[in-house]
């Protein structure tokens, strides 16, 4: 129960009832004055009963908890249990973690992590809506993303390494954009390559091509 109707003598009385009744503080409530019975003999006596309904206040609730609770509840909708920790964003991470730990979480990483980018995709649409801030998020799933991060980091060298001995550009399968941009990175400062996406929508290949001087000393 969060809401109660309940009367007093007086307007204090009231509240202090509707306080025990909700088991919460008076400074929590929401009040509405429903009614005031002033029947007193021609007024002077004062009100004899005032009416309110009292509701609990809700909660400011961040980001991080919000989304928290909508995959808590995704999950027992289809039949699991989450255990989820959040990180806030910062100048490093720039974006919400919420990392889950799950039996059966494969079932909802998917193919290729598409059911994983899928609850991604809907987390950060639920939380832009109630929040009105395009916020960026990242969900992982038993570590599933670190796992993918340290194999697409050691394809991209391999490709690297390739580029540089051959002196031609080459292109990867289609990624989406938390992988594409795992490779941006990591050739953000590198000399002898450098990368750009292709494509349209949300996957797109990623090319990585060989630096002018260094292209040009293999022609």
């Amino acid at each position: 129960m969060d809401a109660i109707e309940v009367e007093g003598k007086t307007y204090e009385e009231a509240v202090k009832k509707a306080s025990l009744a909700l088991n919460t503080e008076e400074k929590d409530l929401d009040i509405e004055v429903t009614e005031v019975d002033t029947k007193g003999i021609l007024g002077l006596l004062g009100s004899k009963k005032v009416r309110i309904t009292a509701k609990i206040r809700e909660k400011e609730t961040t980001p991080e908890d919000y989304g928290k609770q909508l995959l808590q509840d995704l999950g027992r909708f289809a039949g699991l249990t989450f255990n989820i920790k959040t990180t806030e964003a910062n100048e490093k991470t720039e974006r919400i973690h919420f990392l889950i730990q799950c039996d059966d979480g494969d079932v909802l990483i998917g193919k290729d992590g598409e059911a994983l980018e899928a609850l991604q995709h809907i987390l950060k649409l639920a939380i832009a809506k109630k929040y009105k801030q395009n916020l960026k998020i990242l969900v992982d799933i038993n570590g599933y993303r670190e796992k993918k991060r340290n194999a697409l980091t050691v394809m991209a060298k391999r490709l690297a390494d390739k580029v540089k001995r051959t002196g031609r550009r080459i292109k990867t399968d289609p990624l989406n954009p938390y992988e594409r941009r795992i490779i941006h990175t990591l050739f953000k400062h590198n000399k002898n390559v450098t990368t750009k996406s292709e494509g349209e929508g949300h996957t797109k290949k990623v090319i990585i091509s060989p630096t002018g001087h260094l292209h040009h000393g293999r022609r």
